[in-house]
């Protein structure tokens, strides 16, 4: 999942590169639009890129690192979308403008009254409600090396 995740995003976001030099509306105040942010969420930390990089690399590699402990479907669905968001916008981060570990993510889902987004942004939210829904329900998340979940 966390490739599928990471390939459609990038694809997505080549399309966007090229499809939406001028704003596409679809809905009132719900758009296609190109934007660039170098920070977080909500384009918070702007000037922290470098540290936003280094962490997205370390949740990649911790995911990928415990993805075949996942103990039931549901977690392992989780990891990939989370996984697969977080590769997508470092991908972003590590290869496009304006450097390496300084780079911008592409943006292009233009909600005017919430944020812009992608599909790296949206396979993360889901990812993160249905771990949620996964905790509240009691659902272990790995399978101890013993074979027991915990």
């Amino acid at each position: 999942m966390l490739v599928v995740v990471v390939i459609v995003d990038q694809a997505t976001k080549e399309a966007a590169l090229r499809l939406f030099v001028e704003p596409w509306p679809l809905l009132p105040g719900v758009g296609l639009a190109l934007s660039f942010n170098t920070g977080a969420a909500f384009s918070m930390g702007t000037s922290f890129t470098p540290f936003i990089t280094a962490f997205a690399g370390a949740v990649v590699v911790a995911i990928a690192w415990f993805a075949g402990r996942a103990a039931s479907v549901g977690w392992a669905l989780v990891l990939g979308l989370v996984g697969g968001g977080a590769a997508g916008n470092l991908v972003d981060r590590l290869a496009r403008p304006p450097g390496p570990g300084r780079g911008a993510v592409v943006d292009f889902v233009d909600v005017a009254w919430f944020a812009a987004f992608n599909l790296a942004d949206a396979a993360l939210t889901i990812g993160v409600a249905v771990a949620f829904v996964l905790s509240w329900r009691g659902q272990p998340v790995l399978i101890r090396s013993g074979g027991a979940a915990r």
